[in-house]
């Protein structure tokens, strides 16, 4: 029970941690317009996890679609490759849309993992408690 807790504080904590500010990303078609090349530059000084979500025009005129990926990267890396892609039957890629956007996962501090380890720990503490009375409660009322 303890665990599960935990693991979801910890995916919790991990949306909150997202950084607010874009990161320098590319999403870039080659010139024959068969492959979408997606980069990121990380801006922090540790490894983390970056996702790019390039929006483009399709082949077909009035068509859109978005193409996504994300890993981890290490810290400091400048145009880092997330990946490349290429659509099924040699289909082309249009332009690229200005609504691609990109985003790193901000590491948490020494601090705020301390801080972060003794919240969980508190809550996790918590619950067993409230469990055990309601528990109790029960068993009484049987």
């Amino acid at each position: 029970m303890r665990r599960l807790i935990l693991t979801v504080l910890f995916a919790i904590a991990s949306a909150a941690a997202f950084a607010q500010t874009q990161p320098k990303f590319s999403c870039a078609v080659s010139q024959d317009k068969l492959t979408l090349r997606i980069t990121i530059t990380n801006p922090y000084d540790e490894k983390t996890h970056c996702q790019v979500n390039c929006h483009l025009s399709g082949s077909s005129p009035g068509s859109t679609f978005s193409s996504s990926c994300g890993k981890s990267v290490p810290g400091k890396a400048v145009d880092f490759l997330l990946c490349e892609q290429q659509l099924p039957d040699k289909r082309t890629y249009g332009s690229v849309d200005a609504s691609s956007n990109a985003e790193c996962i901000k590491p948490l501090s020494d601090a705020e993992k301390q801080k972060e380890d003794e919240d969980d720990d508190a809550l996790a503490d918590r619950l067993q408690k409230e469990s055990l009375d309601i528990l109790k409660r029960l068993q009484k009322q049987n």
